[in-house]
């Protein structure tokens, strides 16, 4: 529950695009109440959003200090790791992550991301098959398996790979028509 009159303006003004006010609350939420977890969380996705690492990073420290379980500031800061390319802090991250959530996909498509960009590509193969367990269809790492065979020198694979990606996200009309055969 949003008990903070503060995080009420926050979200108004969140709703209204007005992301510097929706700033300004949510900090007035954090002053009044050090221990509100929900404004420093939102707090942690404006600056994400807006690509500034360093306030997010700062403020998800903060969030993990009064709030330990919180799985999406977990996930969140293991984002930043990953645009700074601190691959091992990031991969803590996003499996702690996956440990509070074990069926969230985007966790475990970055974990699979983290383990591509460091060449440990078996592992990347493994984390994405986790991620087609629980979403069959997801576009991201249908595509990231074909990378991923092209990296291993699986030229074959990679280009079987990318034609299933590409039958299985067709968005064509004619695609769209057939669905009703």
């Amino acid at each position: 529950m949003i008990d903070n009159r503060h995080n009420l303006l926050a979200i108004f003004y969140q709703t209204v695009k007005s992301e510097d006010k929706a700033i300004e609350e949510f900090t007035k939420a954090t002053e009044s109440n050090p221990r509100d977890s929900y404004a420093y969380y939102q707090l942690g996705l404006i600056y994400k959003d807006r690509k500034d690492f360093d306030k997010a990073e700062s403020i998800y420290k903060k969030l993990l200090k009064i709030s330990p379980d919180h799985p999406y500031a977990y996930f969140d800061l293991g984002y930043i790791y990953i645009e700074k390319k601190r691959y091992d802090e990031a991969l803590s991250l996003c499996k702690k992550a996956s440990e509070v959530l074990p069926e969230n996909v985007s966790t475990h498509h970055a974990i699979g991301n983290i383990y591509k960009e460091t060449g440990r590509y078996e592992e990347a193969l493994s984390e994405y098959k986790k991620v087609l367990e629980i979403e069959p269809s997801h576009r991201y790492t249908l595509w990231d398996i074909g990378v991923v065979y092209e990296k291993m020198g699986k030229k074959d694979k990679a280009e079987e790979q990318f034609k299933y990606y590409h039958e299985i996200t067709d968005c064509s009309f004619r695609r769209f028509w057939n669905c009703f055969d």
